[in-house]
């Protein structure tokens, strides 16, 4: 599958379930069937349902070819599945509210297919650590204007030996590593980012806001922007699932790799999550006007500030 295919050609060509089946059996089992249970590589394939089961010849265990991907349980046919996923492989992304438009469901539907395909983002994002040389800068989003607000984020980046960019990851820290006014990340976030999210033979260099490098700066604006071009903004509880949406394409084309491939992949081998996973609440920093009465006091403590 080539990512520059046009929409309407991958409709035409993924638009039965027989046609998805076979493109997902495939992602899921690159290399031929390994029974779930047992791994046995022969199967039975049984064709009285919708999709077909593949009934292990050794164990007798039944799977589908959705069991166990971000798929499973779902009432939505797996041709718009197939479009949801194209459509978040393209560089733009999409938002919820087109999403629902273009596949006929409904913004709720979309919604949760979209966080759904997230979830499968993050995973490839945890798989694999920045290694080499690699530099670590703050970077903040949200208001310009109004330093409470803004959303501090830790954006880190494997550096090759002409200074350029060859993976990227973009991080929200704990709150508790924050200094909640000036919403400043102290150190003890810095070494959670890197010990969670470097490899340990990496050689890292921690950036200062007056000498920031250039490429991961010109990054952190280009993720922004398109969190704001295409969701009118992105509020702190969510914020960490578009940022892995971002990086997981960024990374993928710094290593000139098919987006759509890999992502159909990792959408094959990641288990659902669950809607009550996705809304649970989050530890993330106070919203300040929340914590000011309202958004007008707030507003109205900042002009007094600057009136000043």
């Amino acid at each position: 599958m080539r990512d520059g295919l046009p929409f309407e050609a991958f409709c035409q060509q993924f638009d039965s379930d027989q046609a998805c089946a076979e493109a997902l059996f495939q992602a899921r089992w690159p290399d031929g069937f390994r029974c779930p249970s047992c791994s046995y590589p022969h199967y039975y394939l049984i064709r009285s349902r919708r999709l077909p089961l593949y009934q292990c010849q050794a164990c007798r265990h039944q799977t589908s070819v959705i069991s166990g991907t971000v798929m499973e349980g779902s009432r939505t046919p797996l041709p718009q599945w197939f479009q949801a996923i194209y459509l978040l492989s393209q560089p733009e992304g999409i938002s919820a509210t087109r999403l629902a438009e273009i596949i006929h469901v409904t913004y709720k539907t979309a919604w949760l297919i979209a966080h759904k395909i997230r979830n499968s983002m993050r995973k490839a994002d945890a798989d694999e650590l920045l290694k080499g040389h690699v530099r670590v800068e703050r970077v903040d989003y949200g208001y310009h204007h109004y330093g409470d607000a803004r959303q501090p984020l830790l954006i880190g980046g494997s550096i090759d030996a002409s200074s350029k960019l060859r993976h990227v990851k973009i991080k929200q820290p704990h709150p508790d590593h924050v200094q909640n006014d000036s919403r400043f990340i102290r150190e003890e976030g810095i070494r959670s980012f890197e010990n969670e999210h470097l490899d340990r033979k990496a050689v890292t260099v921690i950036g200062r806001a007056s000498n920031m490098f250039a490429p991961l700066r010109q990054m952190a604006r280009r993720i922004f922007s398109w969190l704001n071009d295409t969701f009118q903004g992105i509020g702190a509880k969510h914020l960490q699932a578009y940022l892995d949406e971002y990086g997981f394409r960024t990374n993928l084309k710094l290593r000139g790799i098919a987006v759509f491939n890999r992502l159909i992949h990792w959408c094959a081998i990641t288990k659902k999550i669950m809607y009550k996973e996705i809304i649970r609440s989050k530890p993330v920093l106070p919203v300040p006007w929340v914590v000011w009465g309202g958004k007008a006091k707030w507003r109205g403590r900042h002009l007094s500030l600057w009136n000043t």
